[in-house]
């Protein structure tokens, strides 16, 4: 290893250098060196590679944006600095409450009433006039009621398939795949020119032969990681009647860093990082 070691926040200063291979022999060895013992520097680095090549082929296709267009992604990338950490700009309209998001962020949206999941749905609404892909996580008759109540919204579900604005993903899937889906239809996306993806995590709970009520934990947990660097919205939707206080409060609330209640959008005192709350849900079955 490089007789002087860096940090974190060194590495993450450095990730755009280092993809655009500007850094010198010896920066470049001392950030490898790193991101070989620093997990989460290496997603990091990932996340931001993914979208950057993402960006970069862009230029390669005969068909799609032109220069200006695909300069403006490139600005939002910058902008919003995907790839650093701290608080990002708030700019992205929820479509609920009136409210603003930012690229990378995970919240819950907590309904009671019929009237507040088909609200729900502003959420992804919005999307479809900025140009967004739109992805449905739920099992089967979860994303049945999710496109009806799109229509009850006044879009087409069944023409947003055709024309690749929505997509399915079966929640019956294990949590690698189903998280692996969603990063290539986001890499997808991206590689489109597509400023934004919205996901609407709409799974339940305690549905035979899907995920179980562990599983599901970990899938929250790890989805705060996954799109915190990638330019993407979730919104899991829960039924604050049809599950139990446990339930709620563990993956509605600790695995959220927003939350999402009588249309009142706020930051999450009770959000626990991944890390440790995994490493609790595993002490529990120990």
């Amino acid at each position: 290893m490089p007789s002087e070691s860096i940090g974190c926040r060194e590495v993450t200063d450095r990730i755009t250098l280092y993809l655009e291979a500007a850094l010198s022999d010896l920066e470049r060895e001392r950030f490898e060196a790193h991101c070989r013992v620093c997990p989460a520097c290496r997603a990091r680095l990932t996340q931001t590679r993914t979208v950057v090549e993402s960006l970069g082929r862009l230029g390669e296709r005969s068909e799609g944006p032109t220069g200006a267009e695909k300069e403006r992604i490139l600005a939002v990338f910058r902008e919003h600095g995907l790839h650093r950490p701290g608080r990002r700009p708030r700019r992205v309209p929820l479509g609920l409450a009136g409210a603003a998001v930012a690229s990378g962020d995970h919240l819950a949206c907590l309904w009671e009433s019929d009237e507040e999941y088909l609200a729900s749905f502003g959420f992804l609404a919005a999307g479809t006039g900025n140009g967004e892909t739109c992805l449905l996580v739920g099992h089967e008759d979860d994303n049945q009621r999710a496109e009806a109540g799109l229509e009850r919204a006044g879009l087409d579900p069944a023409a947003m398939r055709r024309q690749g604005r929505i997509h399915l993903v079966s929640g019956d899937d294990s949590i690698d795949a189903l998280l692996e889906e969603i990063g290539e239809r986001v890499k997808a996306a991206v590689d489109r020119g597509e400023p934004l993806v919205r996901i609407f995590g709409n799974l339940g709970w305690g549905r035979r032969g899907g995920l179980s009520e562990r599983d599901h934990l970990r899938l929250e947990a790890r989805v705060t990681d996954a799109i915190r660097n990638l330019p993407a919205v979730v919104m899991c939707a829960y039924d604050a009647r049809g599950v139990t206080a446990r339930n709620v409060h563990p993956g509605g609330l600790s695995c959220h860093p927003w939350t999402l209640h009588h249309n009142s959008l706020r930051p999450n005192d009770r959000y626990v990082p991944s890390e440790p709350f995994l490493a609790a849900l595993e002490g529990e079955r120990s």
